[in-house]
């Protein structure tokens, strides 16, 4: 197989890489104490969980998957959500659910540190069809008090078919400061998203690839040929905090904090096509005939303020609030949207027990009579520890919500698409339950989920709202295995199902693991994993893209998946890099065709990767 310049020259990299820290393994300072990065996740603050230790990552299994198969076949594409998920947004003014939860960092993943010292991640990864990929994290405290953190994300690639090429950039900043006295701080972030990618339609006539799978990709025709998206999601917010009673200590019983929150999103979508008269894909023009020019711009200013109160002998604290939201939206003509809030919770938090009650309602405005409950909780135990030797961690949410429709679903206003509806708030009760251990070598759990009123785009990629009620559930289990030694295995099985596939349309059946000999050379200094991986999706109707409104729309007419992916891969560690060598997707050409999990989106061919991820504590 050919490999690029590109490819070549990233492979060079990777050795030098490797061969430098087997000549100097002592060249950066390690630091294998837990406690020497501690980290907080913008969900779990919402939540008024604490900072918590942050291990250095040694582990191989798996350092080989650090992308999930992408149902349009290229990362940094839109893909369909493929597995069932507890999921609770805020309230307020959606316009729609990006698809890109592969290729996103969300407001809730943005993390808060707090280190002993500087602490970097590079990682580099390269492969076939130009693939590149960058990940920084740096993260240095500053007189234990004032944090600073950068995370970049950057990767694109040209992919095996046609009309393929997509760009991604993911930045955050994040800080978090705290007086001496503890009497004063802050948290704060910026985060921006920046996609531009192809749009192809998907391929438009299959049948040389059906007859033979080896065909160069670059041949098969596809529906759009001059058509292209770009998406930029910014987040700025700033979170200042003051504790009104000037002394907290052992004796103190109560303690009286007041916060303020500034958030602001500024959301942007554009979607270009100068080749309407040749590709004749879209059925309808509303606008212009020549060429489509729609796009969309959101943005959303929100100002919170609240009072806590910490019951320090009992480890609680009582939050009340209130929120206001102001949303400006232009489509070809402006639109504006305000909403007025209140929420409280009931939060405990110790070292080993984590539990909360929270609820939220919208009293005024676009969303009026919104409403979200939810509660959690999470306990860290330890249970036949001499068999296992790692503590478990058992944790369960629920929650209740009523929400008015995303905005994309009552109206839209573009070349191809008109639509103007007036959708019943949707109802939705959903519930999770998972145990496993700290080391993430066991896990397993169940999700239930009972949706009334739900909303979906159908087979014409218009939206509907299903008249019955949806009731879905899926359950997982994970266990990673070692024998002799030597002989590794990890598997994991996923069960879904859904009353109504027609509007919630998963795999029933997804099967993954890795079977791998592990060992160790020179005098333990170098770890070794080499072996197979493997995912299988059973036959299911993949949803269809829609590439005018970027969204997901259901079908039955094609189904795919029913393929086994199989991968080789060598990983290996020399403190403090880790390095991995893979051959993606072995099994192409060899067990059919049907390596598709949408419609007309086919997964990538046979590649050759490798990456390199590099710890700094220096």
């Amino acid at each position: 197989m050919p490999f690029s310049t590109n490819t070549v020259n990233a492979f060079r990299l990777c050795a030098c890489f490797l061969l430098a820290c087997i000549i100097s393994p002592a060249q950066v300072v390690y630091i294998t104490d837990s406690s020497h990065v501690r980290t907080l996740t913008n969900e779990a603050r919402g939540n008024m969980e604490g900072f918590q230790n942050n291990p250095t990552d040694t582990s191989l299994t798996d350092f080989q998957n650090y992308y999930p198969r992408n149902s349009s076949g290229n990362l940094g594409l839109p893909s369909a959500s493929l597995f069932l998920k507890y999921q609770q947004r805020s309230l307020g003014f959606k316009f729609y659910q990006p698809p890109y939860e592969n290729d996103m960092i969300y407001e809730g993943q943005v993390k808060f540190y707090q280190t002993k010292g500087p602490y970097g991640s590079l990682t580099g990864i390269a492969g076939t069809k130009q693939e590149q990929m960058f990940r920084m994290v740096f993260s240095h405290t500053f007189k234990n008090r004032l944090n600073l953190t950068l995370r970049l994300n950057r990767y694109s690639s040209i992919g095996f078919y046609r009309r393929q090429v997509s760009f991604t950039d993911n930045l955050y900043t994040s800080s978090n400061y705290t007086s001496k006295k503890g009497r004063a701080g802050y948290y704060g972030y910026f985060l921006f998203n920046k996609l531009k990618h192809n749009e192809s339609g998907g391929i438009s006539n299959d049948s040389l690839f059906q007859i033979n799978p080896r065909i160069t990709k670059q041949l098969l025709p596809v529906y759009l040929n001059q058509a292209r998206r770009e998406v930029r999601f910014t987040t700025v917010e700033i979170n200042p905090w003051y504790r009104l009673n000037a002394v907290e200590d052992s004796s103190t019983v109560l303690s009286h904090i007041v916060d303020y929150k500034l958030n602001y999103t500024g959301n942007y979508s554009k979607y270009i096509d100068n080749g309407l008269a040749t590709d004749q894909y879209y059925p309808y023009y509303y606008l212009d005939t020549a060429a489509t020019m729609d796009s969309t711009h959101w943005r959303t200013i929100s100002n919170a303020a609240h009072y806590t109160l910490r019951i320090r002998p009992l480890f609680a604290s009582l939050q009340l609030g209130i929120r206001n939201e102001f949303t400006q939206l232009h489509q070809y003509d402006d639109t504006t949207f305000m909403n007025n809030s209140v929420d409280a919770g009931l939060f405990v938090n110790t070292s080993k027990f984590n539990a909360f009650v929270k609820t939220a309602y919208i009293y005024q405005g676009s969303n009026q009579n919104d409403y979200q409950l939810e509660a959690g909780v999470k306990y860290r135990f330890r249970i036949a520890y001499s068999l296992f030797k790692v503590p478990f961690e058992v944790q369960a949410k629920a929650g209740i919500e009523k929400r008015h429709a995303d905005y994309i679903y009552n109206s839209i206003y573009s070349n191809h698409f008109v639509w103007k509806n007036n959708f019943s708030p949707t109802d939705k009760a959903q519930g999770m339950f998972s145990i496993s251990t700290t080391d993430n070598r066991f896990s397993m759990g169940a999700y239930v989920q009972n949706t009334d009123n739900q909303l979906f785009f159908n087979s014409d990629a218009t939206p509907s709202q299903a008249p019955i009620t949806i009731q879905s559930m899926a359950c997982f289990i994970r266990k990673d295995m070692l024998f002799f030694k030597h002989l590794g295995l990890n598997a994991g099985y996923v069960y879904q199902a859904s009353t109504e596939e027609n509007v919630i349309s998963v795999p029933d059946h997804v099967l993954s693991g890795s079977l791998y000999y592990q060992g160790n050379l020179f005098k333990k200094a170098l770890n070794l994993q080499v072996g197979f991986s493997c995912q299988y999706f059973s036959s299911f109707y993949g949803y269809n893209y829609m590439p005018a409104t970027n969204v997901f729309y259901t079908q039955t007419r094609v189904s795919v998946g029913d393929y086994p992916y199989v991968d080789f891969f060598l990983n290996a560690r020399i403190r403090p890099v880790r390095i991995f060598v893979k051959i993606d997707h072995v099994t192409q050409g060899f067990m059919g065709s049907h390596y598709s999990l949408g419609p007309g989106y086919l997964q990538n061919d046979r590649a050759f990767k490798f990456g390199v991820n590099w710890i700094f504590f220096d």
